[in-house]
């Protein structure tokens, strides 16, 4: 089975195909299955996956640009090393994938699952995690500057060191979370005080 440039696929089934060093632009999955594909150092550009299951599929070392992958699940998924450059991720779940090494270059990511992983390091600068669950992530020394975090739940997070300076914090009850060493500019010291119940004249 082959996948092609500029091609409609709906409701494919490529479970367990073997798809490595794929260079594919400009396609479009709907309710397409890739459980257990093997797409490592793929190179996907300007493509468009709705809907569509990576249950446990191989997807290690692969660079993603400019693609939508919307409301898609990557339960067990492997992303070893692999690269997201200005991807729209909506909606889209990450339960138990291996995300280690996963470069985050811009993009909205917004509505996503990504709780309980590893984060930690990485530069989340220009992402939109607007809505996102980052519930328990390690986001140790993490920077997200310009990053629009509105309405995140960042509940059980690891926060030590990140920088959320410059960051949109709206929705995010501050007051609930672990600030120790955590750098802030001063609107959002102002919000984290005005959550404690302080009257804020600036």
């Amino acid at each position: 089975m082959t996948i092609n440039d500029t091609v409609e696929y709906i409701e494919h089934n490529f479970q367990d195909c073997h798809f490595d060093y794929l260079s594919i632009k400009k396609s479009k999955f709907i309710r397409c299955n890739f459980k257990a594909a093997s797409m490592e150092e793929a190179a996907i550009e300007n493509c468009e996956f709705i809907d569509c299951n990576f249950k446990a599929a191989r997807l290690n070392a692969s660079t993603f640009n400019s693609s939508a992958f919307l409301n898609c699940r990557f339960a067990f998924s492997d992303l070893f090393n692999s690269i997201f450059k200005q991807c729209k991720m909506v909606g889209s779940t990450f339960e138990e994938a291996n995300l280690l090494g996963v470069v985050i270059q811009k993009g909205n990511w917004s509505y996503t699952n990504m709780r309980f992983h590893n984060l930690k390091k990485l530069d989340l600068s220009d992402v939109n995690f607007s809505h996102a669950d980052l519930t328990g992530c390690n986001l140790e020394n993490t920077k997200f500057d310009n990053a629009d975090l509105s309405y995140t739940n960042l509940s059980q997070a690891k926060l030590k060191g990140s920088d959320f300076r410059n960051a949109k914090l709206n929705g995010v009850n501050l007051s609930q979370l672990n600030l120790k060493d955590v750098y802030l500019d001063i609107t959002q010291c102002a919000l984290l005080a005005h959550s404690f119940g302080a009257k804020i004249d600036i």
